[in-house]
């Protein structure tokens, strides 16, 4: 069980959530390249994570994947705003980026609650008005390490 009372520099997660400090001022780079298949891609990341102070309360790195033939008419923009705010619904959730990838997208997030969230994947998952069909991995990645390449490529 992760301990959610625990302590950085006299304040409790509890308090630096309810004080609004758990998500850092969203600044967004967006990136171009050339994938694999030659195509063109625009990515977006949130390089407002770049030093973020309390990686230690949401340690699960979460990776969630829509194909583009599942997307019902919807834009990258729309999905990735749905699962933001979804998942915020049943604890932190910080997305960091979203990424077209040869046949769809893939949105990295970390999450404070691995049971939460599995939760809450699954009730999205067997709504009847679900938006898109998605998949979605989730792993321990505490000091989020996945990203640390990405924040200083893309941070300056």
């Amino acid at each position: 069980m992760l301990n959610f009372f625990k302590k950085k520099n006299n304040e409790s997660w509890e308090s630096i959530k309810a004080s609004g400090k758990a998500f850092p001022k969203t600044k967004i780079s967006i990136v171009s390249f050339t994938g694999e298949d030659d195509e063109h891609y625009t990515a977006w990341i949130n390089i407002g994570y770049k030093n973020y102070p309390y990686k230690e309360y949401c340690p699960i790195l979460g990776l969630l994947n829509v194909d583009y033939e599942d997307m019902n008419g919807n834009d990258i923009g729309e999905i990735q705003e749905y699962f933001d705010k979804e998942l915020n619904k049943a604890c932190v959730c910080h997305l960091i980026s979203r990424v077209p990838v040869e046949g769809g997208i893939e949105i990295l997030f970390y999450i404070e609650d691995l049971d939460k969230i599995n939760d809450k994947l699954e009730e999205i998952y067997a709504s009847e008005d679900l938006l898109v069909d998605f998949g979605c991995s989730l792993r321990t990645d505490a000091d989020w390490e996945t990203i640390e390449d990405m924040m200083e490529q893309y941070s300056s």
